[in-house]
């Protein structure tokens, strides 16, 4: 396994953080990175390519997309187009319903074969949530509250906050794709959702050209009233989730790393290596692998449509059915 080949695409904060993963397990590895722009900064040990053509010529056996989400669907088709057969696209899969939809129906045979990069599927307080959930531990779901308050301008340290993608638009951000983690775990914890109607923000900033805010309100498939509000230019760090059930409420704490279950219960789970969990995913063969990476496409393809749905409600200030 030493001898694989690696290809990423970007060299951003996402793509570094993999890059280092890669690096620690499999030290001996060869690792190649297309980047757009040269610069004399990067590493020299890393072996940097400008050029797609001489890029893909490399034979990857796996890849890892970690460019803005506006170039996800043609690089997703031109890994295909070069036979790589491991696809990793970070999160989220696109920003463009008609553009995944269609790239899923030309490629349909690859849908099990591309991890869409949702981490918080791996981390350890929610796979412990959805246990507990599936165990009955709080009966039938009625509603449940999905939060998450950050403020972006502290994500990149070493980047001005409106030269991310993160604040600009044409690269696919906004707090709905940026954010879009919360959506695509609350589809899998609670079901399809079936209407939203949203409240969509965004700041007087010129350098600022996309939402900031959203406070959407979600019926589902189960009949669970669901409520998921998200705020990437917040003065609080807060992410978690409230859960009502007919026997009980959960509380999933991601900040503060625990779960409180109804009144005296607490699960306290400190060690939560979730990026090396995905990871070793992609990596190893496993027996259903085929099958979860075909949920988690499925998945990312349904956040995509409900991310669209939330836009459209928020403009036209009504409720709107997820298609």
């Amino acid at each position: 396994m030493d001898e694989i080949k690696f290809g990423v695409v970007g060299y951003g904060s996402i793509a570094q953080k993999h890059i280092k993963l890669i690096k620690t397990k499999y030290p001996k590895s060869d690792i190649k990175i297309l980047i757009h722009k040269k610069n004399n900064k990067f590493n020299n040990r890393l072996n940097f390519f400008h050029k797609e053509k001489l890029f893909f010529k490399n034979k990857f056996d796996f890849i890892f997309l970690c460019n803005p989400c506006t170039k996800h669907v043609e690089y997703l088709e031109k890994s295909i187009k070069y036979k790589v057969k491991n696809i990793f696209v970070e999160k989220p899969i696109s920003d463009n319903l008609k553009k995944i939809e269609k790239f899923r129906k030309k490629y349909p045979k690859y849908k099990n074969k591309i991890l869409v990069g949702y981490v918080l599927l791996f981390n350890e307080l929610f796979t412990k949530t959805l246990s507990l959930i599936q165990k009955d531990k709080i009966g039938t779901i009625i509603s449940a509250n999905v939060v998450c308050n950050s403020n972006f301008k502290n994500w990149r340290k070493n980047k001005k906050y409106y030269r991310t993608v993160s604040a600009n638009k044409k690269l696919g951000g906004g707090v709905l794709n940026e954010l879009s983690h919360e959506l695509n775990y609350a589809i899998k914890l609670f079901g399809p959702i079936q209407k939203v109607y949203s409240k969509i923000k965004y700041q007087s900033n010129k350098k600022i050209d996309v939402e900031t805010e959203a406070q959407i309100y979600c019926s589902t498939k189960n009949k669970i009233d669901l409520g998921i509000f998200i705020n990437f230019l917040s003065n609080k760090e807060e992410r978690y989730c409230e859960i009502v059930g007919t026997k009980g409420k959960l509380l999933l704490d991601f900040k503060n790393k625990k779960i409180i279950l109804g009144n005296n219960k607490t699960y306290n789970i400190y060690k939560n290596p979730m990026y090396k969990k995905q990871l070793n995913f992609f990596l190893n063969k496993s027996k259903n692998k085929s099958k979860i990476t075909l949920e988690k496409f499925n998945n990312s393809l349904e956040t995509v449509k409900l991310i669209e749905a939330i836009k459209i409600s928020g403009s036209k200030k009504k409720i709107v059915r997820v298609n």
